[in-house]
């Protein structure tokens, strides 16, 4: 019985604080030898429950960094939501008055069309033949070109089309 009173009862799961021996008062027992100096076996408990918590503090430290990482991702997530959402209502905005712009340019032609019963094609190019003596490049006007080489001329326009 006197070894069971030496030897204190390793700590139970409940952190062992109401089972710690006391240390020099009036109840102390024969192997304190009331210096107050905790024994091997305690020292090793503690120890082990010193490397336990610290080993749960950095397990939660890590959870911690890892929760701080998945918030700011999804932060920078619904930025880029935001303006993308932005981009797109722009975007719907341009193609409702491009689609408004063409409905109001289709029926300006389609007035024209009604207006002007046939189209003069050759108005174009009877112009064309007109200036054909104003340019200096036109080919009765040739400064420096010789005298054989071919002269590529306007097909001559229909006079009753226009």
């Amino acid at each position: 019985m006197a070894a069971a009173a030496a030897a204190p009862a390793p700590p139970g799961p409940g952190g062992g604080e109401a089972q710690r021996p006391s240390r020099g008062g009036p109840g102390a027992g024969p192997g304190d030898g009331g210096s107050g100096a905790p024994g091997p076996v305690e020292l090793a408990a503690a120890r082990r429950r010193l490397v336990a918590a610290e080993g749960r503090r950095r397990a939660a430290a890590e959870l911690e960094g890892r929760v701080r990482q998945v918030h700011c991702a999804l932060l920078h997530a619904e930025l880029r939501l935001a303006a993308r959402a932005e981009t797109l209502g722009r975007l719907g905005a341009g193609v409702a008055q491009a689609q408004l712009a063409l409905a109001a340019q289709s029926q300006r032609l389609q007035k024209g069309l009604r207006r002007r019963p046939r189209p003069r094609p050759g108005a174009l190019l009877a112009a064309a033949r007109a200036l054909r003596s104003c340019v200096p490049w036109a080919p009765g006007r040739s400064r420096g070109a010789a005298a054989g080489t071919p002269v590529r001329r306007l097909p001559a326009a229909s006079r009753g089309s226009a």
